[in-house]
Parts: structure tokens; C-alpha cells; sequence
């Protein structure tokens, strides 16, 4: 079973499979093909999806009942996991499907997806936590593509994301006043931290403006380029 079955959108489904496989002997070929007639004739995706990634026998029958029902959750999950999947038809399922959250999901975590067109999507759609999740998790995508949809968000936590893929010191420095600007602690620290262009002084002088102590000393404990870590080191 996979990361992501411990989520609202596979939680049942997980519970339903332990419950039909309880006590039955698996041990045995023939209550495994017994099972999966049953999945057949049930016509169920999820139990197919299931039944592939515990058993790996037969995985085409089960691939076949995922294509059937067009279900973008196990079309994902199915093209993520299952050795020798179709990843061309089991795309296709979550394009049609129109989930912007498959769709993401399945360009960046399955290997040998066809990027472009999700991509395309992904664009199109203006999502802020896609655009940020696509960006975290795909390697050399064109930043220039994502830059305006994840500034406009102001949100700390996807600003600092597109800092991490920028290399333009006036275009860093204009995410780092809007990290300020926002007054997030925890990111203005991170800031300081993993941005090597940052300007650790102008951040931690406005850690300081605001007079809060803890966030004060856990600035100056985490942040090698920190003045102020001296201070309390005499202290």
C-alpha cells in the first residue's frame, strides 16, 4: 500500500480490501483467482487497484476494470505502482477525469508520465497548490512558466519554494521582502537558512523589529550567518 492511503479519498477503500482478504488462505492459487473473479465481477477499481499491488498476479485483468470505470484515483495510483502499467491510456483516464489533483499527482510522481500536456493543464488552471507541488517535486521545469502564479499566491510557503529555483539576485530579493512582508517566523528563517543570496541581516534586523525573544533566539540558533548567535552564545 502506498503514502497515500492513509487520506480521506482512500482511507474506505483501504478498509474495505483488509476486510474482504481477512481470513481467507491467500496461500492458496486458487482463493487468489477466486478473488480476483469476484473484483472482475464486481467491477470494482479500487479492490483491482488493491488486489494488483498485494498480489501482482494477473495485474492486466485488474489494469482493465481501473481503464473501464475511468476512476483518476486508481488510474494514478495503478500507473504509480504497478510494474508494466499502461501510463499512456491510464494518463488519458486522469486527462478526461479534469481532477486537477490527479492530474498533478500523476506528473509528478509517476515515472515515465508524459509531462507536456499535464503540464499544460496544470498552467492553464492557475492552482497555486499545483503549480507549487509541480514545481517541488519535477526536476528542470521552466520556471519562467510558474513564476507569476506562485507570486501572486504571496503565500510564504510557495514563495520560498520558487526562491529554491532561482538563480536572478534582484528576483530573489524581491521574494525575500515579500517573506518579510508577510511576517512568517518560521519562513524568513528558512529564508535565511537555505537561500545562499539572501541578505541575513536585513531579515534578522526584522526578527528583531517585532521584539519577540523566542523568535529572536531560534533565529539566531538556526541560522549559521546569524550576528546575533554570538550574542547568546555569551549569554
Amino acid at each position: 500500500m502506498t503514502q497515500y492511503l492513509l487520506e480521506r479519498d482512500f482511507s474506505h477503500d483501504s478498509l474495505r480490501w483488509l476486510n474482504k482478504i481477512d481470513k481467507r488462505p491467500l496461500h492458496d492459487i486458487r482463493e487468489i483467482e477466486k478473488l480476483q473473479s469476484e473484483i472482475i465481477n464486481d467491477n470494482d477499481a479500487a479492490m483491482a487497484y488493491f488486489f494488483a499491488i498485494d498480489f501482482q498476479y494477473q495485474t492486466h485483468r485488474m489494469q482493465k476494470i481501473i481503464l473501464e470505470k475511468k476512476d483518476p484515483k486508481y488510474a494514478f495510483l495503478f500507473a504509480q505502482n504497478i510494474p508494466f502499467a499502461d501510463i499512456k491510456a491510464l494518463q488519458q483516464i486522469v486527462i478526461d477525469s479534469k481532477s486537477e489533483k490527479y492530474i498533478c499527482r500523476f506528473a509528478c510522481f509517476v515515472k515515465n508520465a508524459d509531462r507536456k500536456p499535464l503540464e499544460s493543464i496544470i498552467l492553464k488552471s492557475k492552482h497555486i497548490k499545483y503549480a507549487h507541488m509541480y514545481l517541488k517535486h519535477v526536476k528542470n521545469v521552466d520556471i519562467k512558466k510558474f513564476r507569476e502564479i506562485i507570486l501572486s499566491s504571496k503565500k510564504p510557503m510557495y514563495l520560498f519554494e520558487l526562491a529554491k529555483h532561482l538563480t536572478n539576485p534582484k528576483e530573489i530579493a524581491e521574494i525575500e521582502d515579500l517573506i518579510i512582508k508577510s511576517g512568517s517566523f518560521r519562513y524568513m528563517r528558512l529564508f535565511a537558512e537555505k537561500i545562499k543570496s539572501s541578505n541575513v541581516e536585513k531579515i534578522e534586523q526584522a526578527i528583531l523589529d517585532t521584539d519577540n525573544m523566542e523568535e529572536i533566539k531560534k533565529f539566531a540558533k538556526y541560522v549559521k550567518r546569524s550576528k546575533m548567535k554570538r550574542f547568546f552564545l555569551v549569554l
